[in-house]
């Protein structure tokens, strides 16, 4: 009868330790979800502490967002008026923005890999958009795959793009005089 009952009570314990294994993997699933939850905006900082980068992931419009403490003299303005892509290729996180010197980041296409530089000011007369590859980087379109990512070096200039599909690399040799950028692949 001993026997049994050790025997009960090291089932009821192997029980409860594989079902709290269990808890714990969907915990880790869950936050895994949540962190790649698809949204329609994100905001990223800036290096200026009142101001804000707002994106709208489906569209690739952006605005500058400017926070006061004492709740005057805040805005939001646009920095990009008109969608870069047409409202049937609109997908949630098809745009990323990625920072890089001072007031300068790079916007992703996620999809077809197209890089604009996004520079913000304070002085708003001085914001602009431009174009640094307006090339796809793929034949044809999937729109629900987001395949390219951009990767930061340690040298603040020089950036890789990973088609996360094929292994494909591209190299980007930024600078924030955009004619200066260049953009190339890596054989």
């Amino acid at each position: 009868m001993r026997k049994y009952t050790i025997l009960a009570v090291l089932f009821f314990f192997s029980m409860n330790l594989f079902a709290q294994n269990q808890i714990e993997k969907n915990k880790n699933y869950l936050y895994q979800e949540n962190e790649n939850y698809i949204k329609k905006y994100s905001i990223l900082p800036t290096k200026h502490w009142s101001y804000l980068i707002k994106l709208n992931t489906r569209t690739g419009q952006i605005w500058q967002i400017k926070l006061n403490h004492k709740n005057t003299d805040q805005f939001e303005i646009p920095l990009t008026n008109l969608p870069l892509v047409e409202k049937q290729n609109e997908v949630d996180n098809r745009f990323k923005l990625f920072p890089a010197d001072n007031q300068n980041f790079l916007l992703l296409d996620q999809i077809n890999g197209k890089i604009w530089q996004v520079t913000w000011h304070i002085n708003i007369e001085k914001n602009k958009i431009s174009v640094i590859n307006n090339t796809s980087l793929i034949e044809k379109q999937n729109i629900s795959e987001n395949r390219f990512t951009l990767n930061p070096t340690i040298d603040s200039r020089y950036f890789l793009i990973l088609d996360k599909i094929n292994g494909k690399l591209w190299q980007l040799n930024w600078s924030a005089k955009r004619e200066k950028s260049e953009f190339s692949p890596i054989r």
